[in-house]
């Protein structure tokens, strides 16, 4: 009986031909071992071929390696020997364990294994340290080797270093997330942090702090953007500081700032608070200007079922609060407060509806010479009267505009309608702070008197002295002003810290004394003794004194003796439209002879 070769020899001209007669020996039923005899031809070229693959893969970046089915390294490439850092017949035969520290050998060789046990394919990223100490995002793609009956002989795989990808990946995160200017949170983040700390409030809930910075777009127009930019990139340092570690801040756009605290208590919330206001009182350096922030703050902790849009809102309607009391304040949010904010939105919009519509008037109030009782100017106030409202407050609506971004327009409208009124006397116009930080406050008033022909010197604008007071942009805006003929006041003198400075610095003609002072003119007091100083003062320097505020005959006379030669106030003459103003000074006699007095001022 014949029995089958248990291993035969075939011989071929090339690898090809080899695998026919492989082939047909299987399909013949032949179940024993094989070798292959290949002529000096087939070897030579089987050898070409081999070193060219090579060469192929060497010229491949991306790292490519094999190993066998017990975890031994068969091929690798040029770009492997550079990860490895070391050459490839130092790497050929080896496994991990005996190339790589172990607690790396250990996280390959579990990859390697739960791929051998699956099958298939394996991708996944990982960021590695290559032979030279730098880190690389790689992506391995990996799968297994088979025989030709589909046995499992090893693996081969490959590393795609995904570095500059994921590099770029997380620039667009974070050009995403990030205000470009300051580097802050933006909008987006910090909506989507507030959801999310308002979803997993724990002990404490979170809170949401708004800033918006006071007088930013004086800052912008007066040095312009580029120093405008800096002040904001140095104001964002300057909230960081008063920060803990975990809380956000973000700026939501222009000049406006949000904070959030995911985890604080009040009294935390409280000091976050107070450190803020302080971080924000330092001066900062915006460009080679020296700046002191100011900002409003609204402040607004989470209640129970509470959105981040809830949060948001009650935090705007404190911010609109703090911005009522006045600048550089800040207020909490409370129950009941959201009324009176809608009350002082909806007076906003009816102001400037009033004032495209021009249903705004003008009143004047008569400023008189205490020695013969002649009108020697008038100061012009705005008035409003809303068909809903009635007359409204000129303190209530002057305040609105301020905060609403009104009181440039209606400073503008009032500056035509006293330059377009061209009779007798001189006119006084308040101007606020806002408007003389406008670069081109002096410009408007300039075209104003050469559309109406009003004389300069019929002009006075009258700023408070809080106003100017360390503001080296307003005292700039006021020169250019009295450059053009128009005089200066200063009203409220008496009350700012540095009342003498200003009278050297500013160009001043004409001092309003505080009615504070003129309230109590007739105690043998301080206040009468400031009183007389500061008429002293004025008439030492050329300057004319107004007294503020006179209401009775004692206070006429008081002021009278304590050196002040005019006078402004209900008892000698209360605000009155223009033509009420017409026939005052129209059927107003001379006044008599010897008697220092006009009929209707009573100044005894």
């Amino acid at each position: 009986m014949t029995h089958a070769p248990e291993h035969v020899v075939v011989e071929a001209d090339d690898l090809g031909q080899a695998g026919e007669k492989l082939a047909g020996l299987r399909a013949a039923g032949f179940t024993g071992t094989a070798g292959v005899l290949l002529t000096e031809d087939a070897a030579r070229q089987a050898a070409r071929t081999v070193q060219q693959l090579q060469t192929a893969i060497d010229n491949i970046p991306a790292p490519i390696f094999s190993k066998d089915a017990d975890g031994a390294y068969g091929a690798c490439n040029t770009a492997f020997e550079a990860y490895v850092g070391v050459p490839r017949n130092r790497i050929i035969g080896r496994t991990v364990h005996q190339i790589w520290s172990p607690e790396m050998a250990d996280v390959y060789a579990a990859a390697d294994q739960a791929l051998l046990d699956a099958g298939g394919k394996q991708v996944y990223e990982a960021q590695v340290r290559y032979a030279d100490g730098t880190l690389h995002d790689v992506t391995f793609y990996k799968g297994i080797l088979t025989d030709e009956h589909g046995a499992v002989r090893g693996l081969a795989g490959a590393m795609l270093d995904i570095t500059e990808r994921r590099a770029l990946e997380d620039r667009l995160r974070v050009l995403a997330d990030t205000d470009p200017l300051t580097g802050a949170a933006n909008r987006a983040l910090f909506t989507r942090r507030l959801t999310e700390a308002v979803a997993r409030a724990g002990t404490h809930p979170p809170a949401v702090l708004l800033i918006d910075l006071d007088d930013f777009k004086a800052v912008n127009d007066s040095l312009g953007h580029d120093v405008g930019d800096q002040f904001l990139i140095a104001v964002t340092a300057r909230l960081h500081d008063g920060l803990d570690d975990g809380d956000t801040v973000a700026r939501l756009g222009g000049d406006e700032f949000a904070v959030l605290l995911e985890d604080s208590s009040r009294w935390q919330v409280a000091r976050t608070v107070r450190r803020i206001t302080a971080a924000l009182g330092r001066t900062v350096d915006a460009g080679g200007h020296p700046l002191t922030p100011r900002a409003s703050i609204g402040v607004a902790q989470a209640r129970p079922g509470d959105s981040g849009d809830d949060l948001l809102r009650h935090a705007d309607i404190a911010l609109y609060e703090a911005k009522d009391g006045g600048k550089g304040r800040y207020a909490y949010h409370r129950p009941g407060m959201r009324t009176r904010v809608v009350d002082q939105s909806a007076m906003l919009t009816a102001l400037r509806q009033a004032l495209t519509a021009g249903r705004l008037s003008v009143h004047y109030q008569p400023i008189v010479r205490l020695d013969d009782g002649q009108v020697s100017g008038v100061e012009a106030l705005a008035r409003w009267r809303d068909p809903a409202r009635g007359w409204v407050p000129p303190t209530e609506f002057v305040a609105a505009a301020e905060r609403g971004g009104l009181i440039a327009a209606l400073g503008e409208w009032m500056l035509g309608a006293v330059c377009r009124r061209t009779g007798p006397p001189a006119t006084y116009l308040n101007t606020s702070a806002h408007e003389l930080r406008e670069p081109r406050f002096a410009d408007r008033v300039a075209a104003a008197l050469a559309t109406t022909g009003l004389a300069p010197s019929r002009l006075i604008i009258e700023v408070t002295e809080s106003a100017a007071v360390e503001d080296e942009t307003v005292l700039a805006t006021l020169h250019r002003v009295r450059a053009l003929g128009v005089r200066i006041a200063l009203d409220d003198f008496g009350t700012g810290r540095s009342s003498l400075s200003l009278l050297v610095n500013a160009p001043v003609d004409v001092i309003k004394l505080d009615p504070a002072f003129t309230a109590r003119i007739t105690e043998d007091g301080r206040h009468a003794t400031v009183a007389r100083a500061v008429a002293r003062l004025a008439g030492s320097l050329g300057i004319e004194a107004v007294a503020k505020g006179v209401e009775t005959a004692a206070q006429a006379r008081g002021v009278r003796e304590a050196g002040f030669g005019l006078a402004q106030g209900r008892h000698v003459g209360a605000p009155m439209p223009d033509g009420d103003l017409d026939a005052y000074l129209r059927d107003a006699p001379e006044p008599r002879s010897g008697s220092g007095t006009r009929p209707g001022v009573r100044l005894a």
